[in-house]
């Protein structure tokens, strides 16, 4: 079961799931987290997201996906993407 990242509310298995996906800036290494979920602190909402790390050899991976956060919709997955690129002042 996942939390989505913006309205917190409950994603169980038999519910549709969206992402938001990320690739990391150079120097950034989560390899030691690959296959995890990881909290990820943002400033702007006061609390951690959880982030699942791609592993290496995942199709995610080799599309330029690093990381991914779990939403519950389209209108969600806009809000997170707002503040993770306010947060980490980049475009996504």
């Amino acid at each position: 079961m996942f939390t989505c990242g913006w309205c917190m509310k409950k994603i169980s298995a038999d519910q549709p799931l969206s992402a938001v996906n990320i690739k990391f800036t150079k120097g950034m290494d989560f390899s030691e987290h690959e296959g995890e979920i990881i909290p990820v602190y943002l400033q702007s909402l006061d609390r951690n997201v959880s982030m699942v790390v791609t592993t290496a050899d995942s199709e995610a991976k080799k599309a330029g996906t690093d990381g991914m956060f779990a939403v519950c919709s389209s209108a969600c997955g806009v809000k997170l993407q707002a503040a993770l690129a306010k947060d980490m002042n980049i475009d996504l």
